[in-house]
């Protein structure tokens, strides 16, 4: 057996550093013990996915629609008619009549060079905001100046861990060890969150709260410091607009039973709260991305801003408030071709993209991303792809999207692409990324098509596209600094974010001064949909032969509509832009204002959670409001 060292570039902030053995038909893969953060083991998702390599699903050469349906062509063949495609649309209509479309399908730093090659074509039109952590960062910027966060080792310099909405178990495993860590030492981790996860199994204390209520819980722990006297008097100073948040901390209503009626929670967890923030300094919090992803989802995080700050746990060891460091922060991207044109945002892409004007969309490219599946509003996401004159995708399986397309070009996968980097976007730690095994003969590497669509048009020859592994180093110079290590510390990170002063223009801590609100109600509608995900499978990489039948659906046996419905009966959760046949699983230690569907399936197998959600989006950052979809339950039938 041969081991090749290598790093995971799925969309997960551990960006583990793996060796994978390969030989006899075999592919087994390993963390690299050597590694800070790996540390020899891996996730069940990386163990999967020599699955993926081999899958009998894989495309194996490019297909074109025909009124026939699917036709097979050879690369060559493929590459000239996307290329004449492209070029056409650009003479007759302009770039702006172009549409790139990716997300986090990998997050290989190799794959900037694909949007640069597009954005060198003039200003094309891009994705604005996102599926993801987009108005997290944006609150975090508008607090601090810049999103930046602790590295998983700074937790031996905790005294207290709070998760506030993260759950560790299945969304970034390698951070368990560092808390069970500090654990063994006597720190208490406490866990916030709205329904019962794997990872309170290691929790000292789990405080459960009403969905979208994170920020009126830290802004009811606030308030209680404020009434006894124990806020951080020198972090007052580093407030540029303290008084202004006083008066909101002091207004009527903002009692502090009043707030915790609010979020739902015991007055004695706002105290429990309240005095570890107060008198166990310094506490971690690290912060999960669900509460962001709601209408408020800004808010909310800024609430947890204010609360890390104002109880002098920012800026010291063993403190922050960790929502994430930026895993290009350093990257060089000046080479690349900068965005120019104009914008379609990510939570509304099935209704923008149908109604761009002067010019229409008219090719739509679309690589590194599910969009039907991983989009809100699913069915509109499909209408407005096939609306398009040509849409083009780039994937190695039969998607939800590459179902709507007009050419589908088979991709390589991770282990099968060769010099690339990836950075974290949890700890501070970044990997080189080789090649394992060779891949089928009718996949090609993303930034490869660009090149040869680039030549197709009769461009200059692009030497980030010629030598894409000179463009990565070149792009990742501060971080190696010239080294040829596999994997090293981002000496970029600051170790401890913020000690000093704030990247702001006074230099100053901009408290949030709005109140975040709760799930709005609507008639008809009783529950929230809610749609984690899990840690069998990345996002909607799953393969086809893993989607047979409905999915669960986890709800309260007295939630409203389920009274009746028996326990594995099939069922429907209904919202007003769609439906999701069900098996429902009857859970009394779940909210009875809830109901759960794990995310990730897809819409051709009836499986898609996004099919249900509207398009809304956040308060800040441009992010998709997915948890904040009202639905019903009812009696399935045929």
């Amino acid at each position: 057996m041969a081991v090749v060292p290598t790093a995971c570039t799925y969309d997960c902030p551990d960006a583990c550093a793996l060796l994978v053995e390969t030989g006899e038909g075999r592919i087994t893969v390993r963390g690299d013990p050597g590694h800070p953060i790996t540390r020899g083991f891996v996730c069940s998702r990386v163990r999967r996915h020599a699955r993926r390599l081999s899958d009998p699903g894989r495309i194996a050469a490019p297909r074109r629609r025909c009124k026939s349906g699917w036709q097979e062509m050879a690369w060559d063949d493929a590459l000239d008619l996307a290329a004449e495609k492209l070029k056409k649309t650009i003479e007759k209509y302009g770039p702006a009549a172009v549409v790139p479309v990716t997300t986090g399908g990998s997050l290989g730093i190799k794959k900037e060079l694909v949007g640069h090659f597009f954005r060198s074509l003039g200003p094309v039109t891009t994705l604005q905001g996102g599926v993801c952590d987009e108005a997290g960062r944006r609150a975090q910027v508008l607090d601090f100046g810049e999103r930046a966060c602790h590295d998983y080792t700074d937790l031996e310099n905790s005294q207290a861990v709070v998760l506030w909405g993260k759950n560790p178990v299945e969304t970034s495993v390698h951070l368990v060890p560092f808390l069970q860590e500090a654990r063994a030492r006597g720190v208490p981790v406490v866990l916030i969150e709205v329904m019962k996860t794997p990872t309170g199994a290691f929790a000292d204390r789990v405080i459960r709260l009403a969905p979208s209520a994170d920020g009126i819980l830290a802004l009811s722990v606030l308030r209680w410091l404020h009434d006894h006297q124990k806020l951080d008097q020198s972090a007052v100073g580093r407030c540029e607009n303290f008084s202004d948040f006083e008066r909101l901390l002091l207004s009527e209503g903002m009692e502090v039973e009043a707030l915790a009626r609010r979020a739902d929670v015991a007055v004695s967890d706002v105290e429990y709260l309240a005095g570890l923030y107060a008198d166990s300094w310094p506490v971690a919090t690290w912060v999960g991305l669900g509460m962001q992803r709601r209408l408020s989802g800004g808010r909310n995080l800024r609430c947890i801003d204010a609360l890390g700050v104002l109880s002098g746990n920012l800026g010291v060891p063993g403190g922050g408030v960790n929502f994430g460091p930026g895993r290009r922060r350093g990257l060089d991207r000046s080479i690349l071709a900068p965005v120019t044109g104009r914008r379609i945002t990510a939570p509304t892409f099935g209704r923008d993209l149908p109604a761009l004007k002067d010019p229409p969309a008219r090719f739509v490219y679309v690589h590194g991303a599910n969009p039907v599946c991983q989009f809100a509003d699913s069915r509109s996401v499909a209408a407005a792809l096939e609306s398009v004159d040509f849409t083009v995708v780039a994937d190695a399986f039969f998607t939800d999207t590459a179902a709507c397309a007009d050419l589908i070009l088979p991709v390589t996968l991770m282990f099968e692409e060769d010099v690339d980097v990836v950075g974290s976007f949890g700890h501070h730690h970044v990997a080189r990324v080789g090649k394992v095994v060779e891949p089928p003969p009718g996949a090609r590497e993303d930034v490869w098509i660009a090149l040869q669509l680039s030549r197709r048009l009769g461009r200059a020859e692009d030497p980030l596209l010629m030598d894409p592994g000179a463009a990565v180093e070149k792009m990742c110079r501060r971080w190696f600094e010239g080294s040829s290590d596999r994997y090293v510390r981002n000496p970029v990170q600051d170790p401890v974010p913020f000690a000093e002063i704030f990247p702001t223009p006074s230099g100053k801590m901009s408290l949030v001064t709005e109140l975040p609100d709760t799930v709005p109600s609507l008639d008809g509608y009783p529950l929230i949909f809610m749609t984690p995900k899990t840690r069998r499978y990345q996002q909607s990489q799953l393969l086809p032969g893993e989607q047979e039948g409905p999915p669960r659906c986890r709800v309260h046996p007295a939630a409203p509509g389920a009274s009746g419905i028996l326990d594995r009966a099939r069922a429907r959760v209904v919202s007003p832009v769609g439906s999701l046949d069900v098996l429902v699983q009857l859970d009394s230690e779940l909210r009875r204002d809830v109901c759960v569907v794990i995310s990730g399936g897809w819409l051709q197998f009836g499986r898609s959670v996004n099919a249900l959600v509207a398009a809304q989006s956040t308060d800040v950052g441009d992010c998709t409001a997915f948890y904040d979809q009202r639905v019903r339950i009812e009696p399935w039938a045929s």
